[in-house]
């Protein structure tokens, strides 16, 4: 008896509800990625800047204690002073004349080839990508564009997520914010 009422209550509670789900990324956005987004992977100052972060050799472990460190300052309201280091670097400079020229991009960051970021144009949650979609799921089999979703200010964003190469080697990945509302 008891499964009943909680089955018909659960029902008519979905009844009762809107149900919103996100619709896949428009083709205007797949195209974008698959042209303009995944050709900044190629660009010589992203890419050396990998190579200089996957040159120092940093361990997982090393990787992980930094990641820690940033959830943790974040957390007593601080701005990691490594965060503010890979947004004030050289091939950060270089990401945000990129988000300048680009209308359509809202944010971007760069990882090396473990996942750590190497630059980015505005915070990030953590400072390890490694273990999540944007960087295992490019890092293994290119180009991904996730279902937009809306920001704080409103604006309909899908993470566009490619592979930072050097010739033919992938070294790292890059996750650029594409306002779908933006791109022609």
């Amino acid at each position: 008896m008891r499964k009943v009422a909680f089955s018909t209550a659960f029902v008519s509670l979905l009844i009762g509800s809107s149900i919103v789900f996100a619709a896949p990324a428009p083709q205007k956005v797949i195209d974008v990625a698959n042209t303009k987004v995944a050709a900044l992977g190629m660009d010589p100052v992203i890419v050396q800047a990998v190579k200089v972060a996957n040159s120092e050799g940093k361990t997982l472990k090393e990787i992980k204690k930094l990641d820690q460190k940033w959830v943790d300052d974040q957390g007593t309201g601080g701005t990691p002073a490594l965060m503010t280091a890979l947004m004030a670097n050289d091939c950060a400079r270089h990401l945000g004349k990129l988000v300048e020229q680009n209308p359509f991009i809202t944010e971007i960051f760069v990882t090396d080839n473990q996942g750590a970021n190497v630059c980015q144009t505005d915070p990030t949650s953590d400072y390890w990508q490694g273990d999540e979609e944007k960087f295992t799921k490019v890092f293994n089999v290119g180009v991904l564009v996730t279902d937009p979703k809306s920001d704080d200010s409103g604006r309909k964003v899908s993470q566009v997520s490619v592979p930072v190469v050097d010739g033919q080697t992938h070294v790292g990945t890059m996750t650029v914010g594409v306002d779908i509302n933006l791109v022609q």
